[in-house]
């Protein structure tokens, strides 16, 4: 996600795997010069390890090395889901219209002769990642325009208006992809509101997909709860838990949620989660930050849910955070970690403060991007007037 002190720079990074030393050094060095950042992988074995602790944007790859050749080394990684979508280039001597139509299938972008010249195959990759780019945007464009003609909403338009409180919220995806985060605000009449965060396992609109289907069964459980006069939000839950765990489309599915029941009359919060992260709560009288935990399960793991109904009494000032793992998953030496202790840390300071949303939002969350971003990000702050 965020956290570098400064925003990365869009380097695009290519693991070369070659064992040729002099090769490997010429290639490597033509490729830093062109502005890439070049990982190294004498055989496809350290490859496959590299891979597992960072993601670059292609994979260049030799055809003839010790232990396991080019094509072996490809099949592994079509095998892996973690990695098996990372572009991939073969590069070889080899000229055999066979050997070059095999690697073609194993769906390879190219297959590069060594004999090219250096700025050919430096301007062939350059091509290969620009095409792919123009291609990402593409996807992302066509389902907006989808979505838009659908009238399918996993996030909001505009922030809610409740007496009492003042509510904000934000969320970036996954490289700008719709992706599996999703948030809503169902307003009962002038005193209750309900808002809920969820966070659909998976990326990209492979989560996206899901994402109507688990908010259609929420707001519909809510509704219903509520003409039955039923606010409690373990009852709730628990219904929206069973409808999801009997859907045979929604199988291993699973998704957090943090939902809550804003009271305008009373100032409090009701709250139940659904392995969701815990939430902050900010004291202003006090300047004491705390941690909500919740006992649920994730929706759709198993029929009882074990869902709770906590009652937060919030006082003049008091704030309260939520977010989906997203914001706590960050770089750390090329692999992925999450550190909820860090974001509390990154956040803690402007809590309490005029115009405590703003201040995240211009020092936390505007500097999110796709080289530090690595899930879809979403936040919801809440703030007792």
């Amino acid at each position: 996600m965020i956290l570098f002190p400064e925003p990365a720079t869009n380097i695009k990074t290519i693991l070369l795997v070659e064992d040729n030393l002099f090769f490997r050094n010429v290639m490597s060095a033509s490729l830093t010069r062109a502005g890439y950042n070049c990982v190294l992988a004498t055989s496809a074995s350290e490859a496959l390890q590299l891979l597992l602790r960072q993601e670059p944007h292609l994979i260049l790859s030799d055809y003839e090395m010790p232990e396991m050749n080019g094509f072996d080394f490809r099949q592994a990684v079509l095998q892996n889901p973690r990695f098996s979508d990372i572009p991939f280039v073969f590069l070889t001597s080899h000229t055999d219209n066979s050997l070059i139509l095999e690697g073609l299938n194993l769906n390879a972008l190219d297959y590069i002769n060594k004999e090219t010249p250096l700025p050919v195959i430096i301007s062939k990759l350059g091509n290969i990642i620009k095409s792919l780019e123009n291609e990402h945007q593409k996807s992302i464009r066509e389902l907006r325009i989808a979505a838009d003609a659908l009238n399918v909403k996993s996030i909001p338009s505009k922030n809610p208006q409740v007496a009492g409180f003042r509510i904000n919220f934000w969320h970036r995806g996954y490289r700008g992809y719709p992706g599996g985060d999703f948030i809503d605000f169902v307003k009962v009449d002038d005193r209750y509101c309900f808002a809920f965060l969820g966070d659909i396992m998976g990326k990209k609109w492979k989560a996206w997909f899901f994402t109507f289907g688990f908010l259609s069964y929420i707001r519909a459980a809510i509704r219903f709860c509520v003409l039955d006069g039923d606010l409690r939000l373990d009852s709730i839950v628990q219904k929206i838990n069973k409808l999801i765990y009997l859907d045979e489309s929604l199988q291993n599915i699973l998704s957090s949620l943090s939902l809550l029941l804003i009271d305008s009359h009373t100032g409090h919060i009701h709250y139940t989660g659904a392995g969701d992260l815990p939430l902050i709560n900010h004291g202003f009288e006090n300047k004491k930050t705390d941690t909500l935990i919740s006992s649920g399960l994730l929706l759709g793991l198993l029929e009882d849910g074990f869902y709770d109904d906590q009652t937060i009494e919030m006082q003049s000032g008091d704030q309260l955070v939520i977010f989906t793992d997203g914001m706590i998953d960050i770089p750390s030496n090329g692999t992925k970690k999450s550190d909820y202790p860090f974001f509390v840390a990154k956040i803690s300071p402007y809590l309490g403060l005029t115009g405590s949303f703003d201040l995240i939002r211009e020092n936390v969350l505007d500097r999110i991007t796709d080289q530090n971003q690595l899930d879809d990000a979403s936040i919801i702050f809440i703030e007792k007037l």
